[in-house]
């Protein structure tokens, strides 16, 4: 039996981080508590337990002097202000995906904006999300918000602000935002899906296609793994959703060929792998392979990030705000749409889709919320400076619009980098008004290049004069053209009346004998009539 491990199986950054702060406070001393399970995973809620840190339900029931671990999920405005009036240190775990939508409909609501939430209604992330805005709907599918949405039929520019549960699907997500675009005319849409759960969703559901049966693990409380396990069924026969080793029965994937195996953000490895190992038991071939994909996770989880670093990544999302990037390590890419360009027209659609791979350039690093911000703009700057130097030595022909003058030139903007152009190598007359050639495309030729002091002077001039001094060659070379081109087509013409002369010839030829067959029938005949000839034309 092969057996196949997601790549993506496990512990999201988020809960990752969630984790590990939990953990961090347990080795303390200060007492702390869990406001709700951090993660949905009874198994790391027991362990961490054991390690002192326990969990309440609700703020009341916070012991005095208890610091507030808040859950991966997050909590509503009210509950931040409640543990600050009580006085309570608190340890934020809130995944930055959900803080993200916090801050989004936050400001939505400030603006008199409908928020509207795809997503379960009972889920913590949603209740949290929604405690963030006033007045918020929240609807599970497009059937529930469509509903909802005939109450907008006779004023579709009512604002409305859309935005996803992290861990919903496309399959449900997608007729939401469809249905709102269609329906509504001043409509804020924002795609919050987390980009690691639709790498893990895309990943299980291939993974389910190519196998005989399908193992999801993780608690059943979970969300995330939920949806996983639904989406395995609609491609696989044989799908076991299992909290824990001790679940697996062999037998019940005996006979087949191939399992997968894929787990939920909350699941932890040390339970992907106990799974790995029992079905590994009797398929010691696969052993090696299994270890490799935990090394590879492994490998994956702890890779850094530096700033000033260049990295490549795949964008996983887009929105009006930013574009996100999957950088394959733990922490969650994202481009600010004002390092993405500086064109404020363009759209970040018309720059990067989805699944593109993009180079950027690693502006921060805050391993705290796992985030890091980057930029494509300064990275094409650094290789368009390079490009700029490179034209100096090899004298290459350079195009930019000028986009302003000043005391003594005009500035030319090349590939997003200021050149300056001196006024007497403008290539225009002596006082003549610069501003002129204001938004004027022009073709010149770098001189001069400073990168520490960010100076580059330019000419035009040497470009026009060389342009002029090959004027004469090249007139020459187009009349040669010319003249080789009206050589070809009278050749052309004369092949051509050369066949037309000869198709006329034969015709006539044709005619003539058409002719005389006609005249010898008409003979004929008329012998006949005369007593000449009889009924069979003989004398």
């Amino acid at each position: 039996m092969k057996v196949m491990l997601a790549k993506s199986a496990g512990f999201c950054f988020g809960v990752r981080r969630a984790v590990q702060l939990a953990e961090k406070i347990a080795a303390g001393d200060a007492p702390y508590v869990m406001l709700g399970p951090v993660i949905h995973n009874d198994h790391v809620i027991e362990h961490l337990a054991e390690q002192g840190v326990g969990c309440v339900e609700r703020v009341d029931q916070v012991p005095p002097g208890c610091g507030v671990i808040i859950r991966s999920h997050g909590e509503g405005k009210a509950v931040y202000d409640k543990l600050q009036e009580m006085g309570c240190p608190v340890a934020d775990a809130t995944c930055v995906k959900v803080a993200k939508i916090h801050q989004i409909v936050q400001d939505a609501s400030r603006r008199g904006r409908q928020v509207i939430i795809i997503g379960d209604p009972v889920h913590p992330e949603v209740t949290a999300i929604a405690g963030w805005c006033t007045g918020a709907k929240i609807f599970r599918n497009a059937t529930e918000l469509g509903e909802f949405l005939k109450e907008y039929e006779e004023n579709p520019q009512k604002p409305i602000t859309l935005v996803s549960q992290t861990t919903s699907t496309d399959r449900i997500w997608s007729p939401c935002r469809e249905k709102v675009k269609k329906e509504c005319t001043n409509a804020e849409i924002f795609d919050t899906i987390c980009d690691a759960t639709c790498m893990r969703q895309s990943e299980a559901q291939s993974l389910a296609e190519q196998c005989d049966a399908m193992i999801v693990i993780g608690d059943r409380k979970s969300s995330n793994t939920t949806r996983l396990a639904e989406l395995c069924r609609a491609h696989c026969p044989l799908v076991y959703h299992i909290s824990r080793a001790e679940e697996l029965d062999r037998r019940m994937v005996s006979g087949v060929a191939s399992v997968g195996i894929t787990a939920g953000a909350s699941t932890p490895g040390w339970i992907i792998k106990e799974v790995n190992h029992k079905m590994s038991e009797e398929n010691n071939n696969n052993a090696m392979e299994i270890e490799e994909s935990f090394a590879d996770m492994l490998e994956k989880s702890i890779k850094t990030l530096n700033t000033g670093d260049k990295v490549t990544g795949v964008v996983t999302g887009i929105t009006p705000s930013e574009v996100n990037v999957d950088l394959g390590t733990k922490h969650a890419g994202y481009i600010p749409i004002s390092e993405l360009t500086d064109d404020p027209s363009v759209k970040p659609e018309d720059i990067v889709k989805v699944g593109d791979t993009i180079e950027t350039y690693v502006m921060r690093v805050n391993d705290v919320e796992g985030v890091a911000t980057l930029s494509k703009k300064r990275l094409d700057s650094v290789k368009n400076w390079d490009t700029i130097e490179a034209a100096v030595e090899d004298k290459t022909i350079m195009e930019g619009t000028v986009t302003e003058q000043n005391k003594g030139g005009i500035v030319v903007n090349v590939k997003g980098i200021r050149v300056f152009v001196p006024a007497s190598q403008t290539g225009m007359p002596r006082g003549a008004d610069l501003s002129e050639m204001i938004k004027e495309h022009v073709k010149l030729r770098i001189t001069e290049v400073n990168r520490s002091r960010r100076r580059v002077v330019g000419s035009i001039r040497a470009v026009r004069a060389e342009e002029r001094a090959a004027a004469p060659a090249i007139r020459e070379e187009e009349r040669a053209q010319a003249a080789r081109r009206r050589a070809e087509k009278i050749a052309r013409d004369d092949a051509a009346a050369a066949a037309y002369r000869e198709l006329m010839k034969e015709r006539a030829y044709a005619r003539s004998l058409e002719r005389d067959a006609a005249i010898d029938s008409t003979d004929v005949a008329y012998r006949a009539m005369c007593g000449d000839l009889d009924d069979k034309g003989v004398k």
